[in-house]
C-alpha cells in the first residue's frame, strides 16, 4: 500500500469544510468526517480506480460533501487539495503541485 502525502494546506481544507458544513446543520460536520473516512480508505485500496482528469490528477469525490485530488507516483499518493466544486479547483491544483514538485 502506498503511503499518502498531504499537502500543507489540506488540513486547513478539511477543517474548513468541517466548520461549513456544520455551521449549516448541526451534526453535518460530522457527517462530513464519516464520509471522509470511507473515501480515504478507498483512495488508500485502489488509488488508479479513478480516471486522471487533468495534468495526472485525478479526483475522488466524497459523495455530496467535496472532491479530493490526489496525483499517483511510484512511491506515494500525493494529496495537494480536499476541494468543494464551487472553489477555483484548476488554479488552486496548479498552486499547490507546484509545491509538490519544490519539496
Amino acid at each position: 500500500m502506498l503511503r499518502v502525502k498531504k499537502h500543507r494546506l489540506v488540513v486547513a481544507d478539511f477543517q474548513s469544510a468541517y466548520d461549513w458544513y456544520e455551521t449549516k446543520q448541526h451534526g453535518l460536520g460530522a457527517d462530513f468526517i464519516d464520509d471522509f473516512r470511507l473515501t480515504y480508505q478507498r483512495l488508500r485500496r485502489s488509488p488508479d480506480l479513478y480516471s486522471v482528469r487533468s495534468a495526472n490528477v485525478r479526483r475522488l469525490n466524497c459523495n455530496a460533501f467535496l472532491m479530493e485530488f490526489y496525483v499517483v507516483t511510484p512511491a506515494e499518493i500525493r494529496v495537494p487539495a480536499l476541494l468543494h466544486a464551487s472553489r477555483d479547483t484548476e488554479n488552486i491544483l496548479v498552486a499547490r503541485r507546484r509545491i509538490f514538485k519544490e519539496a
